[in-house]
């Protein structure tokens, strides 16, 4: 169980450090609002963790009767969706000081990690045959560890971002924000034609 917990947890960082979609989604607003990075990572990771699970404990004791491949073509079109609207929100709250968007994505992270944890579950869905060849507990175990060490890294990540951009001149900061949204949309879009 131990062992299956240690897993997951590793596999969770590993898959949010990783993650390009994470990167460009937590990029542009941890270098909007460096003070809530930390806060706001947790939370996006909390929601990308309990969205993965949605979509995981499912897919777990249905993995007899569905194709998983099939489900994870799916998810991948719909996290290549994600990803373009969250790039998008973030360029068009570059072009307001104090816009809604600016705001929602301050404010409402948890929602925008669940959503992107949902439709981003496709790689967790093809290891789910392998790692549910042991028991229930131990998959349980992983699937929970793998939540926790995802949501810690996607702090940590948003977190070292927004230190990193505190050093760099605001001229700078301005064209990585919307550097890392232009290449949300193109990622997003290659996810989409690619699922």
């Amino acid at each position: 169980m131990a062992l299956s917990m240690i897993y997951g947890a590793s596999s969770g960082a590993l898959h949010a450090l990783t993650g390009p979609d994470h990167v460009l989604s937590l990029g542009p607003v941890a270098l909007r609002h460096p003070r809530d990075s930390f806060r706001i990572g947790l939370q996006w990771g909390i929601g990308h963790a309990a969205g993965t699970l949605l979509l995981g404990l499912p897919a777990l004791f249905l993995s007899r009767w569905i194709d998983l491949a099939r489900l994870a073509e799916h998810g991948t079109r719909l996290a290549g969706v994600a990803l373009m609207v969250t790039a998008a929100l973030s360029l068009y709250s570059l072009s307001r000081v104090r816009s809604a968007a600016n705001e929602m994505e301050k404010k409402s992270p948890l929602f925008v990690g669940l959503v992107h944890g949902v439709t981003g579950a496709a790689s967790l869905l093809l290891v789910l045959p392998m790692v549910a060849s042991g028991s229930t507990a131990r998959t349980l175990s992983f699937l929970f560890a793998f939540g926790v060490g995802s949501a810690l890294a996607m702090a940590t990540l948003t977190f070292a971002i927004a230190r990193l951009g505190q050093r760099l001149p605001e001229r700078v900061i301005g064209h990585a924000q919307r550097g890392l949204g232009a290449a949300g949309l193109a990622f997003g879009a290659v996810l989409l034609a690619a699922g």
